[in-house]
């Protein structure tokens, strides 16, 4: 999600400068404690999910769950700063550390699978090395020290503006920016950029699956392998640039391969003739996302999940489009849901068993059910505060198998809800009220609504003397 430049300088000074890592966190909660909730604050979810408590660090940006050892840790980007969660217990985390960072963009935060390292990139505001120099634009990548979580530390600092930045490996020594720079970063003080870069160059964001492949948030989305020769990436295949389903050109954002570890290659029958592309095997499936941003109104176009074949990829056979799920259409004059201010789209999404957790801003989060043979979506369940800007989803597990999603949300800071898969799903009705509901709450209340929301970017841009519009 891309602000603009004068919302995103307000946003820089309510982060305030760079300080040394607490012992609490950035809202005060004392480190290795046991979070207690705010009381809900309004809203509507259908009867599989049940709200557990919202931890109020806010504004929260966007997180990334790895387990390490028996502990299930909860790594959140947020304007303040990094903050990490004990949530082997979804139901009670636990902060373990904190580091006040000047940041912002930062929506995006990658780990090392050991945990031990978290990268962390801006490309609207940022401060200097020494926290010294605060300005609007360009942007920089920290690379964190997390192996002891309860005293996080910067120990490498890159002047490069990326929106993001991923791990291209499991040590996360090779990083691949959106800007399309490779950076080796296997000696934390002398990071250095690789030529030529990313063939192709970047897009969005990389997304690397359980195989080690990477793929791209680009606008041709593309399969890379990086793991015999990082520095130098392979081009395995692309996307059709041209899709009956897809023709607005938005930004690609977030690629999902469900099963990835599972995929072995398709074999030719002795006839000679190719199987045909469906059903699906697993590890031929790609989640996808498009954004549509600052659109205050639904449209035909805006933003959706999108799922892709993967089939014979290996052989350099393009990727295809299957599906779409868009937000409901409408304006303000029939009812459907038109009150949006980061815009009418879906963000960061995580997927489990092939039900996906997404998020959506204003809608807040969605349960959607992917068929992993067919790639149909089937909209399952929902949960719909009345002050949302909900940017990330992410699925977690207590030691009883229950699921739990944490929601990383840019006027509430962090939802906790739990889902029952077992239970009925919402009828029709339900589903298509929850997309209308806040809407219809918001108009109830006035031309103030807004305001009386307190949604983010709003609030924010009022304090400042600023508009969204």
């Amino acid at each position: 999600m891309r602000l603009r430049g004068a919302l995103a300088a307000v946003l820089m000074v309510v982060a305030g400068a760079a300080a040394p890592a607490a012992a609490s966190t950035s809202w005060g909660a004392p480190v290795g404690s046991p979070v207690r909730y705010t009381p809900p604050v309004g809203g509507i979810m259908s009867a599989n999910v049940t709200y557990v408590g919202t931890i109020p660090d806010t504004p929260g940006v966007g997180g990334r769950m790895v387990k390490v050892g028996d502990q299930m840790r909860f790594y959140v980007t947020g304007v303040k700063g990094l903050t990490i969660y004990d949530v082997t217990d979804p139901a009670l985390p636990i902060p373990l550390g904190a580091l006040p960072l000047p940041h912002f963009q930062n929506e995006d935060v990658d780990v090392s699978d050991d945990g031990n390292r978290v990268i962390i990139s801006t490309d609207t505001v940022h401060a200097g090395q020494n926290g010294s120099t605060v300005a609007a634009g360009g942007g920089s990548i920290r690379v964190i020290d997390t192996s002891n979580p309860m005293q996080p530390r910067v120990t490498a600092y890159i002047a490069s503006s990326n929106h993001t930045t991923t791990c291209a490996d499991p040590k996360c020594e090779w990083l691949y920016g959106s800007s399309g720079n490779i950076y080796d970063a296997r000696t934390p003080g002398a990071i250095t950029a690789v030529s030529p870069g990313v063939p192709g160059g970047g897009g969005h964001a990389f997304n690397r699956d359980a195989t080690g492949l990477l793929i791209s948030d680009s606008t041709v989305r593309r399969v890379l392998d990086p793991r015999e020769d990082p520095a130098h990436p392979t081009v395995i295949t692309d996307g059709r640039t041209a899709s009956k389903f897809n023709p607005d050109g938005l930004l690609q954002h977030n690629n999902v391969r469900p099963n990835a570890e599972q995929w072995v290659p398709r074999e030719l029958p002795e006839s000679g003739i190719p199987d045909p592309e469906f059903p699906l095997r697993p590890g031929e499936l790609i989640v996808g996302n498009s954004e549509s941003n600052l659109r205050t109104q639904c449209g035909g176009n805006a933003g959706g999940l999108s799922s892709w074949s993967m089939v014979d990829f290996d052989t350099g056979a393009k990727l295809e489009q299957l599906e779409v799920f868009r937000p409901v259409n409408g304006n303000w004059a029939d009812g459907d849901p038109a009150a949006n201010a980061l815009g009418c789209s879906g963000h960061w999404f995580t997927v489990r068993d092939n039900m996906i957790a997404a998020s959506w801003y204003e809608h807040g989060i969605k349960l959607i059910e992917i068929d992993p043979e067919t790639a149909k979506f089937t909209q399952q369940g929902y949960f719909q505060p009345v002050v949302t800007e909900a940017g990330a989803s992410h699925w977690v597990t207590d030691s009883e198998g229950n699921e739990y999603v944490y929601s990383v949300d840019y006027a509430r800071g962090i939802d906790i809800i739990r889902f029952d898969r077992a239970a009925a799903p919402p009828s029709e009705q339900e589903l298509s009220e929850s997309w209308t509901w806040n809407l219809e709450n918001l108009q109830a209340r006035g031309p103030g609504a807004y305001a009386q929301a307190e949604r983010f970017a709003c609030r924010v841009a009022m304090g400042g003397g600023l508009s969204v519009a």
